[in-house]
């Protein structure tokens, strides 16, 4: 047999080696499977994060009213006529109300910290009086018994803030004079 033959009988150029072609054949796959086993390796990480995160949805951010991160006027974090309804068992007609309130509060206080023109203490001396005025329209429209633990939920508040030394109530008494020995 004659080099370049086929046992056939055709001819083949020596660039068309088919012993060359399978070589090259065998490095293309073995790079090609090899880059697949890379990328597999990379994203088999990433994909099992992905599985192991939480399938709820995240909770809904909170608005904050006050550069201190109240809500509300009451001062309390987070949804006011939500806490006001648990504690004081409000009817859907007075939660309704109470949150119209609580809004238009919200709206006067943004207003306030939006003019420019009001002075520090009176922008505090305004924000009080918002404060004020919505906390009588809210006790005006409860029954005297959820008056009454309004009341104790507003001095709890105060003595909070007044403990913290930012509050609107009298700041608290001065330690007893420590007998001198």
């Amino acid at each position: 047999m004659a080099t370049g033959e086929t046992l056939s009988g055709e001819m083949i150029l020596e660039s068309e080696n088919p012993m060359k072609m399978t070589m090259f054949r065998k490095t293309l796959l073995q790079v090609a499977v090899l880059t697949i086993g890379i990328i597999a390796l990379i994203a088999l990480p990433v994909m099992a994060q992905d599985t192991s995160a939480p399938t709820s949805p995240p909770p809904p951010p909170q608005e904050q009213a006050g550069p201190h991160g109240r809500g509300g006027p009451g001062g309390m974090r987070g949804d006011q006529v939500k806490f006001l309804t648990q504690k004081l068992n409000l009817t859907a007609d007075q939660a309704t109300q109470v949150k119209a309130i609580d809004e238009d509060a919200q709206k006067q206080s943004k207003a306030v910290r939006e003019d420019t023109s009001i002075a520090g203490p009176d922008r505090r001396a305004k924000m009080m009086d918002i404060h004020k005025a919505a906390q009588d329209k809210i006790r005006a429209l409860l029954t005297p018994d959820q008056q009454t633990k309004f009341d104790a939920l507003q001095a709890q508040m105060r003595e909070r803030r007044g403990n913290r030394g930012d509050g609107d109530g009298p700041p608290p008494p001065p330690p007893p004079p420590q007998p001198q020995q």
